[in-house]
């Protein structure tokens, strides 16, 4: 909906030249048009106002505050992924210091093939909580989803960063990606075991980690 927002301003802002244009072309001057001026001013900003009293860019139809009541009301498990995004907005709203919000909105969007909006959510959770490693790891893989795959100096940084902080395996299989890519293959073999070494009995990865520890492709 925030495109319809969007047309409606530029026509209000078209509308407000015109009215300006025709003022001047029948020689009235700037105080001429001001109450026509003003009134295309009203016009937007009660546009405006509608918008943000009944319109929401996660939920369709109905006044948004009483929508959001009903949604809490539901399983969570019945959401959509806009009705989701529209849950964690307002609570990072009302929890502006929390990170989880954003980190969980990260995920979301990143679960969902858009890396750029998730990077910015992952982003906002690391500077409320600048060690929380799930959010590096978040916009380690949306930086590398950007890039097509590709591990970059800055992915690499924040991988190295959340290898330090959790178990997780999964920082150091980014960091032996960006050493095959560098061609450094003795640091990508012992990058391989860590991740190997990190990982549970039943993890589907153990096969390739073993593999690629042992120098294989």
């Amino acid at each position: 909906m925030l495109s319809v927002l969007l047309v409606g301003a530029l026509m209000c802002a078209g509308a407000a030249f015109w009215v300006l244009r025709a003022y001047r072309q029948a020689g009235g001057g700037a105080r001429t048009a001001f109450p026509a001026l003003a009134a295309c001013a009203v016009v937007a900003i009660a546009t405006l106002g509608a918008y943000l009293l009944i319109g929401h860019p996660e939920l369709a139809g109905g006044a948004y505050a009483d929508r959001l009541a009903a949604l809490k009301q539901r399983d969570i498990t019945t959401y959509s992924v806009d009705e989701a995004l529209a849950i964690l907005h307002e609570a990072a709203r009302d929890n502006p210091d929390d990170p989880l919000p954003h980190f969980y909105t990260g995920q979301l969007l990143l679960n969902q093939g858009r890396p750029h909006e998730a990077a910015r959510a992952f982003d906002a959770a690391l500077r409320r909580e600048p060690r929380l490693a799930e959010a590096m790891m978040g916009l380690g893989r949306a930086m590398v989803r950007i890039e097509q795959g590709r591990v970059t100096p800055e992915a690499l940084a924040l991988f190295q960063q959340a290898g330090e902080l959790t178990d997780d395996p999964a920082p150091w299989i980014y960091q032996a990606m960006a050493a095959t890519e560098g061609g450094r293959n003795a640091d990508a073999r012992r990058l391989w075991g860590e991740a190997l070494a990190r990982m549970s009995a039943d993890d589907p990865r153990r096969e390739m980690a073993q593999r690629m520890a042992r120098g294989g492709t």
